[in-house]
């Protein structure tokens, strides 16, 4: 009956763990220990059941001994199960390093394991080690690196510098993603899909780099582009490819810049930002982008440059290819549309545009900077600029935008006086600048230019100044007679 009993309790025990594992499983708990604590209970009742009185006494001492460590450390497996692991997942406190798992486990089955020797075996684990003191120093010495790393390894796991997942970067080019911590080690899968073992005491001395810690790595690289691509068409071109692909991040942006004149080429910087981690994700991203880049770049005519040396003149033929730039007919014919030249002929305008030069700037340049001295004025053929007036000292506000068409720096140009704002290119722009020299001899042949020219100046200085309409007519007069005496002085007479 008793035996019956055993088996019954046994089974009991046994359905009672599978039942609990199931329902684990169907919460999505953390998985049962399911092993040690089925060995446990197989080995209590097959002891149970086996007559032991006929044993010699150490044999039967030490088969219950074990019975009762079995059954202890399948008690303390369940118990660390239920009282850390079930809670943390529940969401009441933050889940557990693997780590301090495996020492609570350790220490607690050591621990027992030293109670139950001594109280079944009589044996004094304790005192036995460490009244010999040279198997105290030899343990001591043999794990000496070993107690390191599971210190460095516990840091680790109770900080919050990374966790399994994230991109590291160490120093000496170890770089990999995070598989697992262990006591003694930290294991990084690199771009080649090895696993990189490093010690967790290295791993707390080096410099460490977590490169996805954000949620977005970056993914940096460059790109050589010829010299007959205006930058400020490349990087529009670069910034429109890699904003296609799906995997480049719109926040952050994706940055291209200018990085350097090479012998053969402009390289450009180009810098995206990506979710997927590991140098694998990052090269594959790059090889996507440069293939585009390559497409794009047979769409608009050009290609990637590579260095040519010739031990020869250069020749007109083998010269950059400069921006289709207007014609000087066109330029004319753009200068009669300027209402301050409008009543020029044609004979006028061509003198004109010959002695004048025209001039390209890219996006953000300052054509002209407020403060300083010139002695031209600008006529805007291609693109927009924006006025900006310090208004004071490091705050500056937009007056306008001026589009194809318009003229600026004329104040300059006909007083003499230094440029009263800052003039910046929004995009790639193309000027004709007229100096003062060319438009000397018109002003002789047709001095009724000047009045024009000065109530032109009067309007642009009202926009910098905010003049009132008062003011405007007051100092209308003052301004003719200074452009008189500067031209008139100019020019000799």
């Amino acid at each position: 009956m008793a035996l019956l009993q055993i088996w019954i309790s046994a089974l009991a025990a046994t359905a009672g763990l599978l039942v609990l594992a199931r329902l684990s499983r169907h919460r999505q708990l953390p998985a049962l220990p399911l092993r040690l604590p089925l060995l446990a209970i197989a080995a209590w009742a097959l002891l149970s059941s086996l007559p032991l009185q006929g044993l010699p006494p150490a044999y039967r001492v030490w088969l219950l001994l074990t019975d009762d460590l079995l059954l202890t450390y399948a008690a303390i497996l369940i118990t660390l199960w239920a009282t850390l692991q079930v809670p943390a997942h529940l969401g009441l406190w933050r889940p557990p390093p693997q780590l301090l798992m495996q020492l609570l486990t350790l220490g607690s089955g050591a621990l027992a394991t030293v109670v139950l020797v001594r109280q079944s075996a009589r044996l004094d684990l304790v005192g036995l080690v460490t009244t010999s003191a040279v198997l105290t120093a030899v343990i001591g010495l043999a794990a000496q690196e070993s107690l390191k790393d599971l210190f460095a390894g516990l840091e680790l796991q109770l900080g919050d510098d990374f966790t399994e997942g994230d991109f590291l970067e160490l120093d000496q080019g170890v770089r990999g993603v995070v598989v697992q911590v262990s006591w003694r080690d930290t294991m990084l899968r690199n771009m080649d899909g090895h696993l990189v073992v490093v010690p967790n005491s290295l791993v707390t001395e080096r410099v460490l780099r977590n490169l996805g810690r954000s949620g977005a790595i970056s993914n940096r690289f460059s790109v050589g582009l010829d010299y007959d691509l205006p930058p400020a068409q490349a990087r529009a071109l670069l910034e429109k490819v890699v904003l296609q692909h799906p995997k480049v991040l719109r926040e952050p942006f994706p940055r291209i810049r200018v990085k350097e004149f090479q012998d053969s080429s402009i390289a450009y910087e180009l810098q995206v930002w990506q979710q997927e981690l590991g140098d694998a994700a990052i090269g594959d991203l790059r090889s996507d982008l440069l293939e585009q880049i390559w497409y794009a770049l047979a769409r608009a005519g050009q290609s990637i440059p590579f260095p040519v040396r010739e031990l020869q003149p250069r020749r007109s033929r083998d010269r950059p290819r400069l921006p289709a730039r207007p014609s000087p007919a066109l330029c004319c014919e753009a200068l009669a549309n300027a209402g301050v030249f409008a009543d020029l002929s044609g004979d006028q305008l061509e003198r004109l545009v010959e002695g004048s030069h025209l001039v390209s700037y890219g996006p953000g340049e300052a054509v002209v900077q407020e403060g300083a001295e010139g002695r031209s004025m600008f006529h805007l053929l291609r693109g927009t600029v924006e006025i900006l007036k310090e208004v004071e000292p490091g705050h500056t506000v937009t007056v306008r935008q001026l589009e194809p068409g318009e003229v600026f720096g004329e104040m300059t140009l006909f007083l003499d006086a230094p440029r009263s704002a800052t003039v910046r290119a929004k995009e790639e722009c193309l000027l004709l600048k007229v100096d003062r020299e060319s438009i000397k001899g018109l002003l002789e042949e047709n001095p009724d230019l000047l009045e024009r020219f000065a109530a032109m100046v009067q309007e642009r200085q009202a926009e910098l100044k905010s003049l009132d309409r008062e003011q405007h007519t007051e100092q209308s007069h003052t301004l003719l007679e200074t452009m008189k005496r500067l031209f008139l002085a100019f020019t000799g007479v």
